[in-house]
């Protein structure tokens, strides 16, 4: 890979080995909360990769801990000021080159079934709800159904199809009922201020009520081993502030005053996408050379992964206690 800035190549593992010259200051809130954690120090953080897909923004990254963040904030008011929604059913990724059309991965079936349980006969709160399709299909499980997004776009097509079979709030301290269940889908790592929001949503639940969290792992397969430099130079994103791993994702749970914290792994993407990042250095390969792996196949790959801690994905659970002093 050439470096846009210096023209110089980048070797597979050299992202690894570029010296953090400063940080900004103050440092953004997420950077003081993982300082405050322990989670990060100047002495052991170095650029993990240059830049994001669609900015000039460094990607850092703590040696000891393994967590991953951004350097700087992007522009997140003129970002969502000018974000739109696409009414496509393949999901469109902005990067330096433009826009990227990848057929999406089929999420909401398997978080239906994750949290069904949890669901059934009670006050939910789907947090960063995006289009809302999973209160589509909550709808008629729950005792009542309600969403937080601040784009009025979005909220705009879910009031179209739902009406007021749902509550929208742009903030979760509007909401009038507790939630015994608030759900965040890949929205954690969106957020500059996550302790502050978890405490917001630890808040707004009822006492023994629960936070079910899904994020991107920082020690995810093709950054930790492989050392893709197509796949680092694709998957890092503005809008991903924080990449957690286990320990620090509980850390901040715990920070928000949550108890009966559980992380675990999870793969969203299986062996397909990883032959064809090794093969084109692209996305799109649980698509492309589905053909190509079985479901056995395919299960182990995935399983290996997360025994080994190297999923792309973490998956927790935590509780607010019954009675908080």
């Amino acid at each position: 890979m050439v470096d846009a800035y210096s023209g110089r190549v980048l070797k597979p593992t050299e992202f690894l080995q570029i010296p953090l010259m400063s940080m900004p200051i103050p440092l953004p809130p997420y950077q003081q909360q993982l300082k405050e954690l322990g989670l990060i120090s100047d002495e052991t953080t170095l650029v993990h990769w240059p830049r994001t897909r669609d900015s000039d923004i460094p990607v850092l990254r703590d040696q000891r801990s393994g967590v991953i963040f951004l350097e700087r904030l992007p522009d997140l008011q003129a970002h969502y000021d000018n974000k739109t929604i696409s009414a496509k059913a393949d999901a469109e990724v902005l990067t330096r080159e433009g826009v990227l059309t990848l057929k999406r991965n089929d999420d909401l079936d398997r978080r239906l079934a994750q949290s069904i349980d949890l669901v059934s006969g009670r006050n939910i709160c789907d947090f960063g709800t995006g289009r809302g399709l999973y209160l589509d299909h909550v709808v008629s499980a729950a005792r009542s159904v309600s969403g937080v997004e601040i784009r009025k776009d979005l909220c705009d097509l879910i009031g179209q199809r739902l009406g007021d079979k749902v509550s929208l709030y742009t903030d979760i301290s509007h909401a009038p009922v507790p939630f015994d269940l608030v759900t965040l889908f890949h929205v954690l790592e969106h957020i500059p201020d996550q302790i502050g929001i978890l405490r917001a949503i630890f808040d707004q639940l009822a006492p023994g009520g629960q936070v079910f969290v899904e994020v991107p792992h920082a020690r995810d397969f093709l950054t930790e081993d492989i050392q893709s430099a197509a796949y680092c130079d694709f998957t890092y994103w503005s809008e991903h502030m924080v990449l957690h791993t286990q320990a620090s994702l509980a850390a901040f749970l715990n920070a928000a005053g949550f108890v009966d914290i559980s992380v675990s792994g999870f793969q969203r993407y299986g062996l397909a996408n990883h032959l064809y990042w090794l093969q084109h250095g692209k996305p799109g390969g649980h698509d492309k050379y589905a053909h190509l792996v079985n479901d056995e196949a395919d299960a182990a790959y995935r399983r290996n992964l997360i025994q080994r801690d190297r999923s792309d994905t973490l998956i927790a659970l935590a509780r607010k206690p019954d009675a908080v002093i």
